[in-house]
């Protein structure tokens, strides 16, 4: 009787262990919980069909520990890039690929550019990327990890590395892509505009420079494109290291279709066309002013405020960018918001601000929102989750665009398009 009762018992904590490894199969492949439930999944199976006969049990038992040291050898191994990646990590971190070096095969290649460029690209990405917040392992199997990236401006993306038998790093597809990014950038650029030019604009109009204050005492400058205090106005803010020269040949443009405009400069920003940033500038020389991305919110808010206490209305948002990002967040809770123009938004702001999956849907104002050909998977990703109406929308270039404002740079490529879309947008906002 006693027997019975421990062959019960066993079958019993059997059942729980096969229950549990039976859940495991949609984690993912190569944590450490999916391990150890894959080998109480097997324990579970050696518990379940024992039973009180001792030669049963014995074979059973056998065989089970067999399968979980087989189990074990053919993984630990594979599985076990921790020291790899947490080196590649703190070359991030430390801004030098001293701590990853040792972990590098004399293979890696960053193709198509030859292996005397290899040491000096990934330099180049370590130093000059914004902060990495985290790098995680998120699946692993002999050969290959793969990782979860989290930078600060960049947002997160998921890629593979991968290793040979010695373990050593042979391909970084992480790297791979942001190279072949910048090619791609490159030869798009060698035939696109590459700064507005408002000298190619054929008719009049009234641009002043203007300045007010930040919450936290910054004076923030505009130029105001004013045409009449009864018409509708456009704030324009730009992407990362520009100035309000961004808008150079848009304002007049959209001066020409009736509103008002004012280019902003933020504070985060720089040097542009030759241009200087003046409110990145005196942020500069006070010290304890910060310049990230999320700094720039209260310049944005400023100038809304400024706007709309001048012209007696609700603004109309458009942003760059990572701006294109913040005038998002803006609209989600400002009700001196009327409506938004968003080029190339995205999360740009690590664990600063919300992701935009999460702002989409408490946006209640009309919203364009646009980017070039490439970008568009991802930002209708961040949008799939919002239950957008007819004023809502997301624009897809036919051609293959560019990112940020300068689509609509006087004689970009692909530029007309937008401002069919652009036109169509704010035709409908004004009719609410």
């Amino acid at each position: 009787m006693e027997k019975n009762k421990t062959s019960k018992w066993l079958k019993g904590i059997g059942a729980v262990l096969i229950l549990a490894g039976i859940g495991s199969l949609p984690l993912d492949n190569g944590t450490w919980l999916h391990d150890m439930l894959q080998i109480g999944f097997v324990v579970g199976c050696i518990l379940y069909l024992s039973d009180s006969k001792p030669k049963k049990s014995k074979l059973f038992l056998g065989l089970g520990m067999l399968l979980v040291v087989f189990f074990i050898a053919s993984n630990i191994n594979a599985q076990d890039y921790k020291p790899q990646v947490r080196a590649f990590e703190n070359s991030f971190h430390q801004k030098s690929l001293t701590s990853v070096q040792p972990f590098l095969s004399d293979s890696l290649r960053f193709a198509p550019l030859p292996p005397k460029n290899t040491l000096p690209i990934l330099t180049n990405i370590v130093t000059k990327l914004p902060k990495l917040n985290s790098l995680e392992i998120i699946a692993s199997e002999k050969g290959k990890t793969k990782l979860r990236y989290d930078f600060e401006q960049l947002g997160v993306s998921e890629s593979n590395i991968h290793l040979d038998a010695d373990g050593k790093i042979w391909k970084i597809d992480f790297v791979d892509n942001l190279v072949k990014q910048q090619l791609e950038q490159q030869k798009k650029m060698q035939s696109s505009v590459k700064v507005p030019d408002p000298g190619k604009v054929t008719f009049s109009y009234n641009k002043e420079t203007v300045t007010f204050k930040a919450n936290d005492g910054l004076m923030v400058t505009g130029n105001l494109y004013h045409i009449g205090s009864e018409k509708p106005v456009i704030l324009l803010c730009h992407q990362a290291g520009y100035n309000k020269f961004e808008y150079a040949d848009i304002a007049p443009r959209l001066n020409k279709m009736g509103y008002n405009a004012m280019a902003l400069d933020q504070r985060s920003g720089g040097s542009f066309a030759g241009k200087m940033n003046e409110t990145h500038e005196l942020a500069k020389n006070e010290n304890k002013t910060k310049v990230g991305f999320t700094d720039a919110l209260q310049d944005i808010e400023a100038a809304i405020d400024y706007l709309s206490k001048k012209y007696g209305q609700k603004i109309i948002l458009w942003g760059s960018s990572y701006s294109a990002g913040l005038v998002l967040h803006i609209a989600s809770h400002n009700n001196k918001v009327k409506g938004v123009i968003a080029f190339s938004p995205g999360d740009y702001f690590g664990d600063k601000l919300p992701s935009l999956r999460t702002v989409f849907p408490k946006i209640k104002q009309p919203f364009l929102v646009t980017s070039s050909k490439e970008e568009s998977t991802d930002l209708k990703e961040l949008l799939e989750k919002s239950q957008t109406n007819d004023d809502q929308m997301q624009y897809i270039p036919e051609s293959e665009g560019f990112h940020g404002s300068r689509a609509v740079w006087i004689g970009q490529k692909g530029a007309d398009e937008y401002w069919n879309a652009l036109s169509n947008f704010l035709g409908k906002l004004n009719e609410i």
